[in-house]
């Protein structure tokens, strides 16, 4: 990565749809936060809404480790542009540490896999 470009650390994350059903099949919300298991229950096919925000919340708690679990980020909707992320505290706490100001995030998905991309970003000066 270039020095000049303001990115931090990035990571991809690719999740099979399937181990969300699994996930799931165990009882409770796993991982997601109650705007995420909302969010996913508006559509017709939340599973995949779970897996592409679970693939998200994996590739940013890679980039912050120190103790960052998938539990600690939050994946929002967003109307007409990229989807947010909310960060808990510990999580924040990291990103400092690594030098990034806020963090990007792409999702996809397909009929058996999803994906995400996730940026760690300096601001510019």
């Amino acid at each position: 990565m270039d020095p000049d470009d303001g990115v931090v650390a990035s990571a991809i994350e690719v999740t099979e749809i399937a181990e969300v059903a699994r996930l799931l099949a165990h009882g409770g919300r796993g991982p997601f936060s109650e705007a995420e298991w909302a969010y996913s229950q508006s559509k017709r096919d939340p599973e995949r809404r779970l897996a592409t925000r679970l693939a998200a919340k994996r590739a940013a708690a890679s980039l912050l480790q120190g103790g960052v679990e998938p539990a600690d980020i939050e994946i929002l909707p967003s109307r007409g542009g990229p989807p947010g992320i909310a960060l808990a505290a510990r999580a924040r706490e990291r990103l400092a540490v690594l030098g990034a100001a806020r963090v990007l995030v792409s999702l996809t998905h397909g009929v058996g896999h999803a994906a995400a991309s996730v940026l760690l970003l300096r601001d510019r000066e």
